[in-house]
């Protein structure tokens, strides 16, 4: 009888575990983190996060910085759970990015990416779409790499993503 309640709980609980968890890309080469980004960014706003968060040390930060209109720079500093709070707020409404440009500078378990990006948000009002550069500092685990920070800065008409930094 104890044999046969094991392989009925076994029945029931794998398609459970199959179902609860997305399988998010590994991240073994920073190309591979790059692109896990841009897959982990992309969709609607209110999507699953999970592959988004393991991309991430725990104490990671994401820093937008804002540019007021006298000119003025202001780091918006988020943890990721405040990062997923503010896109999820876009509903359905879908924002694709792809990393246009990387420059990769690594030793040993430490990697800075300067990295241009474009993204475009679709939504009721529109297509639009802008252009910034990510400051991104990863670690390996001896495994896959994990992003510590990413700091980045979207283009202004008067501050455009320089020439060198395009593709």
């Amino acid at each position: 009888m104890t044999a046969a309640l094991v392989l009925a709980a076994a029945m029931f609980a794998s398609p459970m575990v199959a179902q609860s968890a997305p399988a998010c890309p590994a991240t073994p080469t920073v190309d591979d983190l790059i692109k896990a980004i841009d897959a982990a960014v992309s969709g609607p706003g209110n999507q699953d996060r999970t592959c988004f968060r393991a991309l991430f040390t725990p104490d990671a930060r994401l820093i937008p910085i804002r540019i007021a209109a006298d000119g003025t720079a202001t780091p918006r500093v988020l943890s990721v759970q405040d990062w997923i709070d503010l896109v999820a707020k876009r509903g359905s409404s879908a924002l694709e990015e792809h990393q246009v440009k990387v420059k990769t500078e690594s030793w040993a378990h430490l990697a800075h990416l300067w990295s241009t990006y474009t993204t475009t948000v679709d939504s009721p009002a529109g297509k639009t779409t802008d252009r910034g550069i990510n400051s991104i500092q990863a670690v390996f685990d001896g495994k896959q790499w994990h992003i510590i920070e990413i700091v980045w800065q979207a283009e202004k008409p008067n501050e455009p993503v320089p020439a060198q930094y395009l593709p």
